[in-house]
């Protein structure tokens, strides 16, 4: 594989994986870590639901029906551990793309040193400067 096609291959390699990191950001956003609570007031006991909404801690009251309380409990750890997935993925493919950013960086310079050895070989051939 030549380094031109190197290039092309990494930076088409970087571009996916950004836009995979930019829906994965967006999914993160948009669901947020959900968490369930309970208050005893006056010897009664309210649940509520619990996450970040614009950088501020949200409570939404889910009610005292014990059925409904179970479901609700495995909805929200179901999407905790969807979410965590998720999470644990973009963590991966940051640091994919990093490594392949690094990559782009080397083969671009060993590209240009290249070109720069292949013309002062046709300008100087008696210096015995070859391509590599």
């Amino acid at each position: 594989m030549s380094i031109e096609s190197n290039i092309g291959y990494l930076d088409y390699e970087i571009s996916s994986n950004k836009e995979k990191l930019a829906l994965m950001e967006k999914y993160l956003l948009t669901n947020p870590s959900l968490s369930i609570y309970r208050r005893k007031i006056n010897r009664k006991t309210y649940y509520y639901k619990k996450f970040r909404k614009d950088g501020k801690s949200v409570s939404q009251y889910l009610g005292n029906d014990p059925n409904q309380l179970t479901e609700i409990m495995k909805e929200i750890k179901d999407k905790n551990q969807e979410r965590l997935k998720v999470k644990e993925k973009y963590k991966k493919l940051k640091e994919i793309t990093a490594a392949l950013e690094k990559q782009l960086k080397i083969a671009r310079k060993a590209f240009t040193i290249k070109k720069w050895r292949i013309q002062a070989h046709k300008r100087y051939p008696q210096l015995k400067i070859l391509p590599s």
